[in-house]
């Protein structure tokens, strides 16, 4: 069965946008390497949470370290990059509809994808330090709508592109067992709270590596021998 049937040029840009927007989420490791690496003190993946690269309020400066227990000077850019892969998450799912079943399956896997967005920008908007309680309400959802949506998408895709709803599915997995991880006394929270959120990062990006290649066959095909 074809992965996608693509009946126009207006259906194949579509999905070299998504897929294009998709890639760029990328970008996000990016913005915690920088945004760790401007700490004053060391940042260590194990224990400080992705939140805490987001909290505001801290230049650096030496009157503010010597009271602050967390500071992010590159807060800004941590900050923007939730916000900015939320903004990004939604306006790829609206490109690569077309991989997905018309009807209620198209609206239940964009419905994920749009509280996983959400969710994710909503972090940037609301820093840990500013109101750790609201913060620890918008954040939340993304860890169980980010797993929800790879598993819908892990069954949704199995007959039309088994070798991708196997990936899917296995991302699921590891972010499944990474949120449960975090609830476990013990764990180390930092690599916890990685396995559940990144598994989907990654999937995501490489959704739209294969959203772009198959538009590009896609395109191939169309051209006059």
């Amino acid at each position: 069965m074809s992965v996608l049937n693509i009946g126009s040029a207006h259906d194949a840009r579509a999905v070299r946008v998504g897929g294009a927007t998709w890639v760029l989420i990328s970008l996000y490791f990016a913005a915690e390497v920088v945004t760790a690496a401007a700490w004053p003190r060391k940042y260590e993946v194990t224990t400080d949470s992705v939140s805490n690269l987001g909290a505001a309020g801290c230049d650096g400066s030496a009157a503010q370290l010597a009271v602050a227990r967390i500071c992010s000077p590159l807060h800004a850019v941590m900050n923007i990059a939730f916000v900015m892969t939320g903004v990004l998450i939604v306006v790829g799912a609206i490109g690569l509809r077309e991989f997905l079943p018309a009807g209620r399956t198209r609206v239940t896997a964009l419905g994920l994808l749009v509280l996983t967005a959400v969710s994710a920008a909503l972090t940037g908007l609301v820093p840990i330090n500013v109101d750790a309680d609201l913060h620890q309400v918008v954040a939340t959802p993304t860890f169980v709508a980010r797993n929800a949506a790879l598993a819908f998408l892990a069954v949704v895709l199995f007959e039309r592109w088994r070798g991708f709803a196997v990936w899917t599915g296995s991302c699921c997995l590891v972010g499944v067992l990474g949120a449960i991880a975090i609830v476990i006394p013990g764990t180390s929270f930092g690599i916890a709270e990685r396995l559940a959120l990144y598994p989907f990062t990654i999937w995501v990006v490489s959704a739209g590596v294969a959203a772009l290649v198959v538009s590009r066959g896609a395109d191939q095909g169309r051209v006059e021998p």
